[in-house]
């Protein structure tokens, strides 16, 4: 297991690369750093798990976890006839990676409580240098708009950090708050402190309204579980004074936080998903095949398909009907219930913040938030 430890605290220092370092393989195949190394965490620990004939651990979550897996690959399998060798061995990479990052939970279940909080110290530093390296970006890059051929959005003077989407690094920004918060009320040192603040701050300068959205619900679930329901108002407050002093810049659209032209776009996926949904309402499209059904139904151009916003709709239960219909929605959602059940209160608020991001962008399927989820839920760090 000392073998399995190390590897597994190097994969996490791959987390600040984020979306900077990939290999982009064309026809939607992107690898990354982070998908290696958890990918070589989880068979690594399968092969000693087999080599000790030990059984898997944990088998609440391990039955739905395996559940979803099989109803997407029956999806993929029926609902995805029409595609090709190519085209579905693209959409089932993504279903194996599904599975391999819930993996992760199973692995840290098995290891000792120790190590647990050797996890969350890495967490510490892998969070804090994301959120120092928006920091850089933010006032040295300040928009992705040389990025705009390569299927990025431009993201005019908003922090976006490693992840080169400012709603997608919002969104971990305010899992590592929710982390830090747990971490300051029970130790209350300086240096959590200025990295909670600093995040705090990251979220603001994401201008990201999901994100802020998320802030609300994660932060609010937190201090009422935790019975400090005062916190609350005074979050509240602080992003009322935030919003107050960023209106002074609503004239520029890109951090506008009133903007309807990005919500204009994601009421259009989502009108996209529901037109697929109704044609295919039972098994759906097939897992991760969205991209091709909407090809097929003439929502986009095969030809100058260049968006990453493609292979998703902007809402994550939109995307799980669509692509595996509502036998897999039913099945997915009886996963987050198990997962519920066990969940401690920091997993808890950090689920819910992400359950309610995950309406205006596909965070629930994104890599790193996944795998921030599964370290959470596994770790149990605040009970």
């Amino acid at each position: 297991m000392d073998l399995l430890k190390k590897i597994f605290i190097f994969t996490l220092f791959l987390f600040p690369l984020g979306e900077v370092f990939r290999l982009d393989f064309g026809n939607g195949v992107i690898i990354k750093p982070i998908d290696v190394g958890v990918v070589f965490v989880v068979l690594l620990w399968l092969i000693i798990k087999n080599s000790h004939k030990q059984k898997i651990k944990q088998r609440y979550i391990l039955i739905p976890v395996l559940l979803f897996f099989l109803t997407g690959l029956f999806s993929l399998l029926v609902g995805g006839s029409h595609l090709s060798l190519n085209e579905f061995l693209i959409s089932f990479s993504y279903l194996f990676r599904w599975i391999v990052y819930a993996g992760i939970f199973f692995v840290i279940f098995d290891l000792d409580n120790n190590f647990k909080k050797t996890i969350s110290k890495a967490l510490i530093i892998c969070g804090s240098l994301i959120v120092g390296l928006g920091y850089v970006q933010y006032f040295y890059y300040s928009n992705l708009r040389n990025l705009f051929y390569l299927g990025w959005d431009e993201h005019m003077y908003r922090m976006f950090s490693v992840f080169l989407d400012p709603n997608y690094a919002g969104s971990f920004f305010v899992l590592f708050f929710l982390f830090l918060i747990c971490l300051f009320l029970k130790k209350k040192t300086f240096l959590i402190g200025l990295i909670l603040t600093l995040t705090l701050g990251a979220i603001f300068l994401t201008f990201s309204r999901s994100s802020l959205i998320m802030l609300v619900a994660g932060s609010s679930m937190l201090f009422a579980l935790m019975n400090k329901k005062m916190l609350i108002v005074m979050l509240l407050g602080i992003i009322f004074i935030f919003i107050c002093m960023a209106s002074a810049y609503f004239n520029i659209e890109n951090v506008n936080l009133f903007r309807v032209v990005s919500s204009e776009a994601r009421l259009e996926t989502a009108g996209n998903a529901l037109l697929i949904i109704k044609n295919n309402p039972l098994i759906g499209v097939g897992f991760n095949s969205y991209r091709y059904a909407q090809f097929r139904y003439g929502l986009r151009n095969r030809a100058n398909a260049q968006s990453h916003a493609d292979s998703a709709p902007d809402n994550s239960f939109l995307f799980v009907i669509a692509t595996t219909g509502i036998v897999g929605f039913i099945l997915y959602l009886f996963l987050w219930v198990r997962v519920f059940k066990i969940s401690s209160v920091l997993a808890i608020a950090s689920i819910t913040g992400v359950f309610i991001n995950s309406m205006f962008i596909n965070s629930l399927f994104y890599p790193f938030i996944m795998l921030w989820l599964w370290i959470i839920i596994a770790i149990k760090e605040n009970n």
